[in-house]
């Protein structure tokens, strides 16, 4: 990758946030409760931040951003990340640590103080991050950190995918970016029916490609790590539930679980 010029926010929000609630990132929350904070920006204004100028920027106001869970690492699938939601957009919020769904599970409100961390882009994917190395990589907030930054809020929030289709998807790869998403009346094409979804032995990624019935194809990636990757696909036409993402130009869909995908009906004629 190469090395990225950080350049830093300049003062474009005016907020305060008038009180916190630390909480450990190995203590639940003593109730399904909000923490006492007021979120002030949104996914697509902190988006819009680096889209303005093309390389990573760090935050320095004193920004909070509402967002629910949609998608987390429970079925390894998703990997030290988190993706989330809020009514303007997605995100994915990279963490340095193991078993992020223990509690910041699918349905969780997350409240994040942003001043301090960074909005990147890896291959066309935007995430919030802790930190930009010197040789232009990025590193997830510190487990040590979670506590200064993310305060959880009530569970069993609930998040209707988006139902979209994939003339939608590839029409503009970027509007449903790490966003729940559904596909109905779609199958894997011949050659990806009745397979692994990855190789689970060997950790070997897979990508497989799911169609409509008018022949537009998109992406399904599934990591060899993920407790499904030896899962083969189904064999019929139906609908799919998963995490939309981008992979430099191409449209990706991630599978969160095989709970997401049913696809029983007769194939397209």
């Amino acid at each position: 990758m190469k090395k990225i010029t950080i350049i830093f926010l300049a003062a474009v929000f005016f907020a305060g946030v008038s009180s916190c609630v630390k909480e450990k990132f190995t203590a639940p929350a003593a109730n399904n409760a909000d923490p006492n904070l007021t979120p002030n920006t949104t996914i697509a204004a902190i988006t819009a931040l680096y889209t303005s100028v093309k390389t990573p920027i760090q935050i320095t106001q004193p920004l909070v951003l509402e967002a629910v869970v949609v998608g987390d690492d429970k079925s390894g699938n998703l990997y030290k990340e988190l993706a989330i939601e809020d009514s303007t957009g997605g995100i994915l919020l990279m963490i340095n640590g193991p078993d992020l769904y223990a509690n910041y599970p699918v349905g969780r409100r997350l409240f994040i103080q942003l001043k301090g961390l960074y909005v990147v882009s890896y291959d066309g994917s935007y995430e919030i991050v802790g930190s930009v190395n010197t040789d232009g990589s990025f590193t997830g907030i510190g487990t040590t950190n979670l506590s200064q930054y993310i305060f959880p809020g009530q569970w069993g929030v609930n998040v209707a995918p988006k139902v979209v289709t994939i003339t939608q998807l590839l029409s503009n790869i970027n509007t449903y970016q790490s966003q729940l998403i559904q596909l109905n009346n779609v199958e894997f094409v011949a050659g990806s029916r009745g397979v692994p979804y990855a190789n689970g032995t060997l950790i070997l990624n897979g990508s497989l490609l799911v169609k409509d019935c008018n022949e537009n194809q998109a992406t399904v990636y599934t990591s060899g790590y993920a407790n499904f990757a030896n899962s083969l696909t189904p064999s019929g036409n139906g609908s799919l539930v998963c995490i939309y993402g981008v992979y430099g130009t191409t449209a990706q869909l991630m599978l969160r679980d095989t709970t997401d995908v049913n696809m029983t009906g007769p194939t397209c004629p």
